[in-house]
């Protein structure tokens, strides 16, 4: 079984997000969306580290499957597209936190493909988001 911090491998084998209540609508977010998609999960790590590093960083949407989340230097707002009251507002080193959490989680689970995804989104982008992630973390 996988477990990290704020997510845990259920009975059908999909992470699902075990962390503190008051980011549930985060982790929903990043279970319902991004899912086991490790270019996804380093597109939202990416944006939320320019977001914290930036002050003038132009506000970001992500539409996904069942949630719009915008990410900007005030913070990560999650809606849902279908429950109202589904929604929350976090701050970027939060967001940070459970998407890292996240990312491991897809390393334990797809050990195959997410050092190819990350070369990738590296090659694509030209950086590599998870460079000096861990202190990153820190501050």
């Amino acid at each position: 079984m996988i477990r990290t911090r704020y997510y845990v491998e259920d009975a059908f084998e999909v992470p699902e997000f075990s962390g503190p209540d008051e980011l549930s609508t985060l982790g929903e977010w990043v279970t319902a969306d991004i899912q086991l998609s490790p270019l996804s999960v380093l597109e939202a790590i990416d944006l939320v580290a320019q977001a914290k590093a930036n002050p003038g960083f132009a506000p970001e949407d992500l539409d996904g499957n069942a949630h719009t989340v915008t990410i900007s230097p005030q913070g990560v707002r999650v809606e849902n597209f279908f429950v109202e009251d589904v929604q929350g507002d976090y701050t970027l080193d939060d967001a940070f936190r459970v998407l890292v959490d996240f990312w491991d989680y897809c390393c334990l689970a797809l050990p195959d493909m997410v050092d190819a995804r990350r070369r990738q989104y590296a090659e694509e982008n030209g950086h590599d988001p998870l460079a000096g992630i861990r202190e990153f973390l820190a501050t």
